[in-house]
């Protein structure tokens, strides 16, 4: 981000060209910019052609916005018949100059130019500039790439509106032969840009280095994060998937989660794989692993009945299942849970096991939808599946399986000191993206730096690299950031010695033999200031968020569930005896999905009091996806 919001730097650009400046009106007749990709880098040159339409020797001022992160590292004039270079100065020594130039005496009129940067962007001063004639200013700026989503890129900025100036005539140099280069429109903060964007070569892992740079008695470091491809599908693995056939995601429930299995084998080509279907209890579906080339065949073959749906969704059960079933062999392995969240109250995370605790296998979760899906899942889904088993989850919108198949992310992004401080937090890092953030630690040398965060749920960490190269890069970087500045402090320190274009330095380009001349040009008079009015509003809105929604609690589906208990407890009195009990049956939608019996006369009649709870088909009433726990008494 630049050291002034981008709102701030259009109102001194208009302010600059308005009329009453006491300056004179110039057209811009040519904006052509020639670029290139040296590592990190775009390398643009950036020629303007300016016109004085006037019958007489003027003096412009032209302001001229930098691209987001770019610095201005040389400048050059061409004007009657010569180019100039120009002569990095301290600021106030270029404007010493200029203004001394501006005077009045007997040389020649010779053109000069000043550029001079004030955040955003870069003042062009033109004194001397013909009648009726054209000059053109050269200057190089240097921009860090960015990377997102798979692409490096960089910005250009475009005039506000078609009366600003011309539109720049932008060519890029290809990086490489397969770079695939765009040049597209876009935006950002209300400023029209050029995207400029690319596919960058192939990177295995994360490239994580810092460039640390004096400041005070500490440091002032800039981290650059990009990853790569971060992991590789494993061979020959054994999955296991865990499907939910309780009531609540019904037959066709049932069916879309088989087939999303499918479609995750798809990746896995020479896996292996099992079903594990859970209602109250869990059962194998096929009852070995079966190849991925026979999986639509073996799904055929089963009988209807099989897949049908129950009460209880007991996901539990069926991850200890996995579990066993994975310690019958060796090699990676993978478990998919698939489930609307619709489980019982008492649901906890199944304890750890080898077979689950291995560093090649992973336990991931993937959410279905189904009746009643505005009903928040169970909160314990939000934990590890199975105690220390790395995993994922991935939500029922989420098309893509393939970061349940292998890691393409991290998660909880940070960095950290020698001493396990925590420096900066940066949020989550895919395959293709990349950070760039400052360090600021005035008081505090940093030495090593260590980028931490989770891959699946499980810790992983990676030294950065402290980068020679980017450590005398700092200072270039630090002005016209285009996202968290560091401190001003270290801006104005590190600008004082800068190569760049900034409130500490400027540009002076004065052709051999300019003096004070006699072509007197019309000059801001003395004591004029330039100023900026405006301002900014803006707030937050604010709104509840709603918390999980319950069953109404209306004595209509208790008294449904007495008038259907009513003739099990009369069945199973008979044999155990009269007694009054109570039964607590917790529901989600129309599913039975726990159940307890207390006060029964025996364990025969308590047992056949749940067995006859487990079996009721709960009627439509009920059917409204809602969690519900309701207490029967019931009396022979």
């Amino acid at each position: 981000m630049s050291l002034f919001p981008r709102p701030l730097a259009a109102c001194l650009l208009l302010l600059l060209s308005v009329p009453g400046t006491a300056l004179a009106e110039g057209d811009e007749v040519e904006h052509r910019v020639e670029g290139r990709v040296e590592g990190e880098h775009a390398l643009l040159t950036v020629y303007r052609t300016l016109r004085n339409p006037a019958a007489r020797y003027v003096e412009q001022r032209h302001g001229f916005m930098l691209p987001p992160g770019g610095t201005v590292h040389g400048f050059a004039l061409q004007a009657q018949g010569q180019w100039t270079e120009g002569l990095l100065l301290a600021n106030s020594e270029s404007e010493r100059r200029y203004e001394a130039l501006r005077r009045r005496g007997t040389a020649a009129p010779r053109t000069l130019a000043r550029l001079s940067g004030y955040g955003s962007g870069v003042e062009l001063r033109l004194w001397n500039v013909p009648p009726r004639s054209s000059v053109t200013v050269r200057y190089d700026v240097r921009i860090r790439i960015r990377h997102a989503k798979g692409r490096s890129a960089f910005s250009y900025p475009l005039p506000w509106d078609d009366e600003a100036g011309p539109k720049p005539a932008l060519t890029v140099a290809p990086p490489h032969p397969e770079a695939d280069l765009r040049i597209e429109p876009g935006s950002a903060l209300g400023q029209k840009l050029l995207e400029v964007s690319w596919k960058p070569r192939p990177l295995d892992g994360i490239d994580a280095r810092a460039g640390l740079a004096p400041w005070d008695t500490g440091t002032l470091g800039f981290l650059q994060v990009r990853a790569g491809r971060l992991s590789e599908a494993p061979t020959r693995a054994r999955v296991v998937f865990v499907v939910d056939a309780s009531h609540s995601v019904g037959a066709h429930g049932v069916t879309q989660q088989l087939t999303r299995a499918g479609d995750y084998l798809q990746l896995l080509p020479d896996a292996v794989a099992e079903v594990i279907l859970f209602r109250r209890s869990a059962e194998r579906l096929f009852g070995r692993l079966i190849p991925a080339s026979e999986w639509k065949a073996a799904l055929a073959a089963l009988p209807a009945a099989r897949l049908e749906t129950g009460n209880g969704s007991h996901l539990d059960e069926g991850l200890r299942l996995a579990q066993q079933v994975l310690a019958e062999g060796t090699g990676p392995a993978r478990v998919l849970a698939l489930t609307d969240g619709k489980l019982r109250r008492a649901f906890e995370p199944v304890p750890a096991a080898p077979s689950t605790s291995a560093p090649d296998t992973a336990v991931h979760l993937l959410m279905v939808g189904g009746r009643g899906s505005y009903v928040p899942p169970h909160e314990k889904l939000s934990e590890r599946l199975v105690r220390e088993a790395c995993g994922g989850i991935q939500r029922s919108y989420e098309q893509d399986l393939e970061p349940l198949v292998r890691p393409v992310r991290w998660e909880q992004v940070h960095v950290e000191d020698d001493q396990g401080t925590k420096l900066e937090e940066l949020g989550a890092l895919g395959e293709g993206d990349g950070f760039q953030t400052w360090l600021p630690s005035p008081e505090t040398p940093l030495r090593a730096l260590v980028l931490r965060g989770t891959r699946w749920g499980c810790p992983a960490s990676l030294p950065v690299a402290i980068d020679a190269a980017l450590s005398a890069d700092v200072g270039r970087t630090a002005y016209n950031w285009r996202v968290e500045p560091p401190p001003s402090e270290a801006i104005d320190l590190l600008a004082k010695s800068g190569d760049w274009v900034s409130p500490e330095r400027s540009f002076l380009a004065v052709p051999p033999g300019a003096g004070p001349s006699s072509a007197r040009t019309r000059a801001l008079p003395d004591g004029v200031e330039g100023g900026v009015v405006g301002g900014v509003s803006g707030g937050v809105i604010s709104c509840p968020l709603a918390g999980p929604r319950q069953r109404e609690d209306a004595p209509k589906y208790g008294e449904e569930l007495t008038r259907l208990l009513q003739p099990a407890l009369s069945a199973c009195s008979r044999e155990a005896g009269g007694a009054s009990l109570q039964v607590r049956v917790e529901t989600t939608g129309h599913e039975v999905v726990d159940v307890e019996v207390e006060g029964a006369a025996s364990e025969n009649q308590a047992a056949c009091v749940r067995e006859a709870s487990w079996a009721l088909r709960l009627p439509s009433l009920f059917d409204d996806g809602f969690p519900g726990t309701y207490t029967v008494r019931l009396s022979p």
